[in-house]
C-alpha cells in the first residue's frame, strides 16, 4: 500500500548538473511531521519547472528505496491547454443594468444535491465568518473596517489551514 505524504515545496524545482547527468530538485517540507525532504526527478522534467513554486502544494511518496517521488496533479498538467475550438458563449446585453432572472432552462446545470451542497457550504462559510467577526469583537475590540478586515484575515486563515 502506497503512502500519499502532504508537503510543501521550500523554493522553485531547479535544474543541477551532476555526474548522472541533468536533474531536476526539488525541496520541501513534509507538512506532518516537519522534515525536510528533497525529490529528485528527471532533466526532461517540465511539470516541475512549471508548477512547482515556493509554498506549492505537493503529494509524494515514499518508494521502497527511501527515495521520495512527486505524485502530478492532473488538475494542474491541463492548466494554459488551450480550449477546444468551439465553446458556447451566451451572450449577454443587459444596458438598463437590471438583473436578468435565470430562466428554468439556465437552473438545469445544476442537480438538487448540487444546490444542497452549494447552499450549505455557502451557510456554513458564513457562520465561519461571523464566528470571525464575534471574536474580533470578544478579543480585539475594533470597529468598522479594522473589524472588516480582521475577521476577513482570520476566515481566511480558517479556510487554509483546514482546507475549507
Amino acid at each position: 500500500m502506497v503512502q500519499l505524504i502532504e508537503a510543501m515545496a521550500t523554493a522553485p524545482a531547479r535544474r543541477v548538473t551532476t555526474k548522472y547527468g541533468e536533474r531536476t530538485v526539488i525541496d520541501a517540507i513534509r507538512r506532518d511531521n516537519g522534515e525536510k525532504v528533497t525529490v529528485w526527478r528527471g532533466g526532461d522534467d517540465d511539470y516541475s519547472q512549471k508548477h512547482v513554486i515556493k509554498n506549492a502544494r505537493l503529494t509524494l511518496t515514499l518508494n521502497s528505496k527511501g527515495r521520495y517521488d512527486l505524485i502530478e496533479d492532473p488538475n494542474l498538467i491541463n492548466l494554459g491547454t488551450p480550449l477546444p475550438e468551439t465553446v458556447p458563449v451566451k451572450p449577454f446585453h443587459n444596458y438598463d443594468h437590471k438583473i436578468a432572472q435565470n430562466s428554468d432552462s439556465d437552473q438545469s446545470l445544476l442537480s438538487p444535491n448540487q444546490k444542497k451542497e452549494i447552499a450549505n457550504y455557502v451557510a456554513e462559510m458564513a457562520k465561519l465568518y461571523k464566528y470571525c467577526l464575534d471574536q474580533v469583537d470578544a478579543t480585539i475590540g475594533v470597529d468598522g473596517e479594522d473589524k472588516r478586515a480582521i475577521a476577513t484575515t482570520l476566515f481566511i486563515s480558517a479556510q487554509k489551514k483546514f482546507a475549507l
